[in-house]
Parts: structure tokens; sequence; C-alpha cells
């Protein structure tokens, strides 16, 4: 893996898609495919259902997820082995790193 440029994750059980290639990696850190949302989400507060969540700009990230190498060695030094990370948007927000979200048309 020392000459690796990227590295992809798939993480999800639910039907990934090919990784990205191309354009869809260009100036970001990390590129993860995603679904629309197309359920109802609704903001809760104190048990009661505050508000209706508009959809239009809402995604499912499900990968894969490619990871710059470097940038993947990098934010993984960022975070250290004391951080309560528990999925790969967690890791991505903690070590501030860019994301390109690409949605199949």
């Amino acid at each position: 893996m020392p000459d690796a440029g990227w590295v992809v994750i798939y993480s999800d059980t639910r039907g990934n898609t090919p990784p990205p290639q191309g354009e869809g990696r260009v100036g970001a850190d990390v590129t993860v495919v995603a679904v629309p949302v197309t359920d109802t989400c609704k903001e809760v507060v104190d048990g009661l259902v505050r508000r209706t969540i508009p959809r239009d700009t809402l995604v499912d990230a499900r990968g894969p997820w490619a990871f710059g190498r470097e940038a993947l060695i990098q934010a993984l030094d960022r975070v250290g082995t004391g951080a309560d990370i528990s999925n790969l948007i967690e890791l991505c927000q903690a070590a501030r790193l860019r994301v390109r979200v690409l949605t199949p048309q």
C-alpha cells in the first residue's frame, strides 16, 4: 500500500456502488457516494416534534469512501487514539477533512 494514492473503504451493507473515479475526487480529501434522503425527517426536541426537515439538501452517505492516502494518514494522526470516533463522518469532521459527496444520477 505504500504506493497507493487512494484508500477505498466499503462501510455499507445495503449495496455499494463502484468507488468514485476521476473528477469526482478533485478538490476534496475524501469522496463518498450518497443517495438522496426520501423519507420524511422530523426534528424532535424533548420528545415533541418541532418541525419537518426539508429533504432537498439531505443525503445518506453510504459509500464507498475514497480517502486520499496522505489525507487519511494525517486524519488518523490528528484525531489520535483517544478520540471518540464511531463512524467515518465523525472522523472527517474531527480531522477537518473536505468531503465531496457524489450522488448517482
